[in-house]
């Protein structure tokens, strides 16, 4: 770590006393150099040029006292003089310059150099007039290796600079895979062998590995390192070190224009200097932009060109395909210099392999056993429920994960087992442990009576439904499509929406509903799928990509709802298209959602107006009017991806005698905590159903009439009456309800 050495101290602070001194609001390079020429080495130095340092000090100190009256402070009593952007600048490129040539301290003489380049302050105008020539001061304190330049401009570095900088701005990946650091490299032999293949080029030996976040590019390099080091390559790489750039460490302290020119220069020039080195750019698309100061800088990918171009380096870089479309395909001439090689995701049986190679790693690190089980059961869970992950990465987060929770919860027993895996799968997705693991099976043999328990007159609907699910539960269908795709059609009322609600509450799914009437204009749609380009919102991550990927993506394990469909735009339904076909959809700025664990239901009253026409006498049946209906607004190719269309059936009055008895059951459980229960007397049954049967708007009308009649005056007496506890009995008296308490 470099210092200032105690000479240095001494005369920073004899600069900040003499702004002091003068009153001056900051400390300047001319206050810095008139603090030097106290130092007695220092003038022992300037002697030897034959400069009369006591003329120089009597010049400065009258441009101290005459010509800075801008700086003057007007400040009382104590404060301390702050650094001007000058004198920010000689400390940083002094910095720069010593840590190249490798010295640990920071001497007055090398901020007396970095000052030559300042050359429009009185320093400059000093030197001159005392004719104090760069040249021959550099030459005297053998200014080329401290600056890292030659005669001609080129790095000139020995070894020892070499790896001084190679140290400050990069990793060693070959020194770290002699330290094992690494996992092996499994299943990626094709991809190892044509980034061989393109780093055997005279020129244009440069690859980039383009693929989605986690598929392993980053292991790749370390793989390489690896088998470099192991000597499993190709001859031509043995005795190759690979470095890993760090862009940050480059950009970090310059401030100033030229200095991240200056470091990067001296990089390559190591680099170039230890020969057979090959150098890995994580990240690559932030080369664009870094480094830049201004306007007219150049940034770090406009500088590499030229040894990308010539094969004077051997680059090995990686990004994202979003990044690759966004950055590199934008510049042409730096896409040019590479070898493109797409590193795809792993099938399952690779990424087993996987696994199976890096499972002693982890429980080395770990202290833990892992059985091969919890192994398969990573690899099939994590590519089921995990989808905003690529494999390998997500099934080695999760074996990771479930192996560190017996740091946290130390345990007799330290194995990593199926059961382990299956809660963190569980904690990771919010998804239950009984629907991520095969007991699944019984929760699916008890929906369909589970669901006509509570969904009443539609037992021919669920039980289509159920099908179709457990079909697709038992690896049956397509596994990229949804659960289950299906249209809910029938009149108003009559358990549409209800049903979808008891489905994901039995099946421990989240609802995710969408009233599709707030869709119906063209432009109301960008909410729903996104602000498109060149709208308000396209660069913001959650409206440009729109509430239903928002919403899905924080519940990829759902039950999708999209009510009344038919009133959304017709943009929507072509929308969904892809999503019952493909179980993904695409916002309108790129960003995916993955519907595969999702069941879609889409409500419709499409054919209720013609299904009264029917029943008052024209020759249109109930069923020919819906599916006409339906066949009219719907397209072909929506109906065609459908899994089924769900026809619900109008509620008649024995049905509505059953869901009265629902309603007090969930009024009931509601009055539990207040020590209350009702009781419906066979006369009160008859007067609700009298008074809310309406078979052509369903049950609503009922709910209706259930609190006007029994629970609003139910909630005044617990409200206002003392004595609001026991059993209530609801009975009809003079044509109306009354409750009597017991």
């Amino acid at each position: 770590m470099l210092v200032p050495n105690s000479s240095l101290e001494k005369i920073f602070n004899h600069a900040v006393d003499t702004a002091k001194k003068y009153k001056h609001d900051y400390v300047t390079i001319e206050h810095m150099l008139f603090a030097m020429l106290h130092d007695e080495v220092f003038k022992e130095f300037l002697n030897d040029f034959g400069i009369k340092v006591e003329d120089m000090g009597k010049d400065l100190a009258r441009y101290l006292e005459t010509q800075l009256d801008a700086i003057r402070t007007k400040q009382e009593g104590e404060y301390t003089p702050k650094k001007t952007s000058s004198l920010e600048r000689v400390f940083n490129r002094c910095f720069t310059s010593v840590l190249f040539l490798g010295k640990e301290e920071i001497e007055p003489v090398d901020i007396f150099l970095s000052m030559f380049s300042e050359d429009k302050s009185f320093v400059a105008w000093l030197m001159k007039k005392y004719n104090i020539n760069k040249k021959e001061v550099g030459d005297y304190v053998n200014q080329t290796q401290a600056m890292g330049l030659d005669d001609t401009g080129n790095a000139r570095i020995d070894d020892g600079q070499a790896n001084k900088v190679l140290r400050s701005f990069t990793l060693n990946l070959s020194e770290m895979a002699s330290k094992d650091m690494f996992d092996p490299l499994i299943g990626r032999d094709n991809t190892l062998n044509d980034i061989a293949q393109t780093l055997a080029r005279k020129t244009k030996n440069n690859v980039l590995l383009v693929g989605d976040p986690g598929v392993g590019k980053t292991a790749i390099a370390e793989g390489l390192a690896n088998k470099i080091h192991k000597k499993e390559c190709p001859a031509f790489l043995e005795d190759h070190t690979v470095y890993s750039l760090d862009i940050g460490a480059l950009l970090a302290g310059s401030r100033y224009r030229g200095d991240f020119e200056e470091r990067l220069k001296l990089v390559l020039q190591a680099l170039e200097k230890k020969n057979k080195t090959i150098m890995f750019i994580d990240e690559a698309h932030m080369m664009q932009g870094a480094g830049t100061s201004g306007q007219g800088s150049t940034d770090l990918a406009n500088l590499l060109k030229p040894s990308l171009a010539k094969g004077v380096l051997k680059v090995i870089a990686s990004t994202t395909w979003e990044e690759y479309r966004t950055s590199f395909e934008k510049d042409r001439p730096l896409m040019r210099r590479f070898h493109r090689i797409t590193v795809d995701e792993p099938d399952k049986e690779t990424t087993l392999d996987i696994l199976k190679g890096v499972k002693t790693y982890y429980e080395k690190f770990h202290g833990v056993t892992i059985t091969e089980e919890a192994l398969e059961y990573a690899v099939n869970y994590s590519a089921k429920y995990i989808h905003d992950k690529k494999l390998p990465d997500k099934a080695l987060d999760i074996i990771d994960s479930a192996c560190a929770k017996f740091k946290v919860h130390p345990a007799e027993q330290m194995i990593v087992d199926h059961e382990r895996v299956v809660k963190e799968v569980s904690r990771m997705t919010g998804i239950e442990e009984t629907q991520i693991a095969q007991k699944e099976s019984t929760n699916l043999k008890e929906l369909e009576p589970s669901l006509t328990k509570v969904v009443f007159g539609q037992d021919d609907a669920i039980h289509k439904v159920v099908d179709k699910i457990v079909v697709a539960r038992a690896g049956l269908k397509s596994e990229n499509k949804p659960v289950g795709s299906f249209l809910f059609t029938g009149p108003t009322g009559c358990g549409k929406t209800e049903t979808a609600k008891q489905l994901s509450e039995h099946m421990k799914m989240p609802l995710v509903r969408f009233d599709m009437s707030e869709f119906q204009e063209r432009h109301s749609v960008a909410k729903f799928i996104g602000a498109p380009p060149g709208y308000v919102g396209y660069e913001d991550g959650n409206v440009g990509a729109g509430l239903l990927i928002n919403e899905i993506e924080k519940h990829p394990n759902a039950v999708l709802l999209l009510d009344e469909v038919e009133k959304a735009h017709s943009s929507v339904t072509s929308v969904l298209l892809q999503v019952m076909d493909n179980g993904f959809i695409t916002g309108s700025n790129g960003k995916k959602a993955d519907l595969r664990n999702v069941i879609l239901i889409m409500t419709s009253n499409l054919g209720a107006e013609e299904m009264e026409r029917a029943n008052l006498g024209f020759t249109e049946t109930e069923k020919t009017a819906d599916d006409d209906a339906v066949k009219n607004f719907f397209p072909p190719e929506f109906r065609n991806r459908l899994d089924a269309v769900i026809k619900f059936n109008k509620l008649g009055k024995d049905t509505m005698k059953l869901i009265i008895s629902k309603f007090l059951d969930e009024l009931n459980a509601q009055l539990k905590d207040k020590l209350v229960t009702v009781r419906l007397s066979k006369e009160a049954i008859d007067y609700l159903l009298d008074k809310g049967f309406d078979d052509k708007m369903g049950a609503r009308p009922l709910a209706r009439v259930i609190d006007n009649e029994i629970k609003t005056p139910l909630g005044r007496k617990l409200l206002f009456d003392t004595n609001n506890k026991g059993n209530v009995s609801v009975v009809l008296k003079e044509e109306s309800l009354d409750l009597v308490w017991q």
